[in-house]
């Protein structure tokens, strides 16, 4: 059922509360004590907690249960598309948060982003992670440093919504028909998209930040950007004929994974031809170049050897996100001509 009927069903919703907190939780129970923690210290009285447990298999419910929260669990695992529509379902907030069950966010945040939202041309607001993760592994610290540099440095209005920390008017998700449920990865992306083709004004506010506790492995890393973001991203460029120009597709970037696969090909022809080592060179200082600011990031939080082991993950990444596309599109027309 689309979330604007469900929603204009619901007569027997309680009196409306000024902000609905909305977190769906999958498997939390590790992180969410510490995220909830962070969130009751910063709400008011009349807002509400809703914590969408996505059919956890850990004791999610059991932490959940120890705050004041309005929990609910789904029948199956549906995905935080899904969540997030069912939590939207049970309030009348004219203002909604949504906010994973994997941060924790930064003290005087909220009050922060509810100035940003009291601007009536603000139709939504987005943060970032910050530069503190709390996992200390090298993977962790690159992934989201490198997260907190790109939405560091993009532009204030944003064509993109962001589901771990953001805020959005309720009457905006009714009127574009919520979250889609078939979407389990990007679902707030694909929103964000539907939302700036209608016109609504999303400010991404580099100041509201969330530390992210998730812990990442190499595997995770890839399997996640490949599986999780680059094939299903691309997907989503294809069918609405349009390729983000911010964050960290910015012009820059694409030149940055050009470089990339340059760089890595010449690697391999100067194994059996030293005079390719020149064009190495080269190519190393201009992918330095087109980074320096994330690199430099890099060095200031882990010294000269993290920045070093950053720029070797940040050069497989594009890599791998240019076979992701590849392996995207090829998708795409297979469905196409399939249909």
């Amino acid at each position: 059922m689309p979330l604007a009927d469900t929603v204009a069903q619901s007569s027997d919703l309680p009196p409306s509360s000024k902000l609905a907190v909305i977190i769906p939780a999958r498997n939390a129970a590790a992180t969410l004590a510490q995220s909830l923690d962070a969130l009751f210290a910063q709400i008011s009285a009349d807002d509400e907690v809703i914590v969408v447990d996505d059919y956890s298999t850990d004791d999610t419910c059991e932490v959940a249960a120890r705050f004041n929260v309005k929990l609910i669990k789904l029948p199956r695992h549906m995905g935080a598309s899904a969540a997030r529509n069912r939590g939207a379902e049970l309030t009348r907030a004219p203002l909604l948060f949504f906010y994973d069950a994997d941060v924790v966010l930064a003290p005087g945040a909220l009050a922060r982003a509810k100035a940003i939202m009291s601007r009536p041309e603000v139709g939504a607001v987005i943060g970032s992670y910050d530069d503190d993760p709390a996992a200390a592994t090298t993977v962790s610290r690159f992934k989201n440093l490198a997260h907190h540099h790109f939405h560091q440095r993009s532009r204030v209005e944003a064509t993109t919504f962001w589901g771990a920390c953001g805020l959005l008017r309720r009457d905006l998700l009714v009127a574009a028909g919520g979250f889609d449920d078939d979407q389990r990865f990007i679902g707030d992306v694909e929103l964000g998209y539907r939302l700036a083709a209608r016109g609504v004004r999303i400010v991404l506010d580099p100041a509201l930040q969330v530390k992210h506790l998730k812990k990442w492995t190499l595997i995770s890393l890839v399997r996640t950007d490949v599986l999780v973001r680059a094939i299903p991203w691309t997907l989503l460029w294809l069918k609405h004929r349009r390729l983000p120009s911010d964050l960290n597709f910015a012009a820059d970037q694409r030149a940055a994974a050009m470089v990339a696969l340059a760089l890595a090909t010449a690697i391999a022809v100067a194994i059996f031809r030293y005079q390719a080592w020149l064009v190495v060179v080269l190519l190393l200082a201009t992918a330095f170049w087109l980074n320096r600011d994330l690199y430099r990031l890099f060095f200031n939080k882990g010294g000269l050897w993290f920045a070093i082991k950053g720029f070797l993950l940040q050069q497989l990444y594009y890599l791998y996100s240019l076979f992701s596309v590849a392996i995207g599109v090829a998708i795409y027309f297979a469905r196409s001509f399939t249909r």
